[in-house]
């Protein structure tokens, strides 16, 4: 039985703060590959893509980063306007936001891994 989007959207949240608040590799990798395996259950569904584009809303910087780089898929616009203002921060996800922008202007972005 599939979790819920709900549930499925918590854990990519939670996945996705555990990953960037870390600075140990490890356990940075673990989270990545959970992150992942959350974003692949949810974009399959347009109830999980709605989900995820709703997080380029949310509070935390890493969470808007990961949520618009995974929306540029099929909401390109608002994603882009997420990562340039990223981009254009302070913030920590300032870098992350610009290669995912240079990766995706020059089509080597994916997320088919």
């Amino acid at each position: 039985m599939l979790a819920s989007t709900s549930n499925l959207i918590k854990r990519y949240r939670e996945a996705s703060l555990q990953m960037d608040n870390t600075s140990d590799p490890q356990k940075a990798n673990k989270w990545h590959d959970e992150w992942h395996a959350y974003y692949k259950i949810l974009r399959a569904t347009n109830e999980g893509r709605e989900a995820i584009i709703a997080l380029m809303q949310d509070e935390e910087p890493a969470v808007r980063c990961g949520a618009a780089s995974h929306s540029l898929q099929w909401a390109p616009e608002i994603a882009r306007e997420v990562l340039e203002a990223l981009r254009d921060s302070p913030g920590s996800c300032k870098f992350e936001a610009q290669m995912i922008l240079t990766e995706y202007d020059k089509g080597r972005l994916t997320f088919d891994y």
